[in-house]
């Protein structure tokens, strides 16, 4: 696996810009699967979680509300789950151990499950620092479970919304690199310039609110990128959004 190089806080959360994950993304691909850079397709998230990370997966029943997804096991212990009769339990785990909610295996929700997963394993690579059991400074000290990180189900990484705290930036930073990593930049420019081909037209920015043809565009293209690389329709307008190939009319855009 190919480590993040960069600066860290006090508490060990990354300090890094977006850009510089958009890069570790590209070589994190590069290195797994670099066929995937120029040909857009499905990268395996269960084979880079397990062989590429060298991690563990097991499915559970994690919360009631679905509002938890998934949990990353930094250190040994235990983490609460839910019981196949309904009561809440608890299971041991190991370090390198990712529960993903088993929910989730469904089929209309893998594109969910991949992202998931995804999000757990950038955990994993980026912010163990943060959550070992000797770090006084980082969030494992405000933790109940110190051993434990965990993706609520409604977030994004929308750049614009500001990190009140180091949960938050990391949970960012995690949904930032999910999506460079399951939907390369360069695989995307790639699907980008054939949706135009296909409609004989010069790439271009799609700008909503401009025209007829742009607002369908808008909504063609990431339905069209997201069958590609098997993700959300929302995971594939977020990442076309943030390389500022569809922005929206009278918005500036800075990347």
């Amino acid at each position: 696996m190919i480590k993040l190089e960069t600066c860290y806080t006090l508490s060990q959360v990354p300090y890094i810009t977006y850009e510089a994950l958009e890069d570790y993304a590209e070589r994190l691909v590069g290195d797994f699967a670099p066929a995937l850079l120029k040909n857009p397709g499905v990268i395996n998230v269960d084979e880079f979680l397990e062989y590429y990370l060298g991690l563990t997966i097991d499915f559970r029943h994690i919360s009631y509300n679905k509002k938890v997804l998934g949990i990353t096991a930094f250190n040994d212990g235990v983490v609460d789950i839910i019981s196949d009769d309904g009561l809440p339990d608890q299971l041991s785990v190991t370090k390198g151990t990712v529960i993903i909610d088993h929910s989730l295996t469904a089929k209309k929700s893998e594109p969910r499950l991949r992202f998931t997963g995804m999000h757990e394993g950038v955990h994993w690579m980026i912010h163990r620092e943060a959550f070992a059991s000797d770090n006084p400074f980082g969030p494992a000290g405000v933790y109940a479970n110190q051993f434990i990180a965990t993706k609520e189900g409604n977030g994004d990484y929308i750049r614009s919304n500001k990190e009140r705290n180091d949960i938050e930036r990391m949970e960012r930073q995690a949904d930032f690199l999910s999506a460079g990593v399951l939907v390369p930049r360069p695989a995307l420019r790639e699907v980008y310039r054939e949706f135009f081909r296909f409609y004989g037209e010069k790439p271009r920015r799609i700008i909503r609110g401009t025209s007829t043809m742009d607002d369908c565009f808008a909504k063609q293209l990431p339905e069209y990128a997201a069958k590609i690389f098997n993700v959300s329709n929302k995971a594939a307008t977020i990442r076309l959004e943030k390389l500022t190939a569809i922005v929206n009319r009278g918005c500036g855009y800075v990347y």
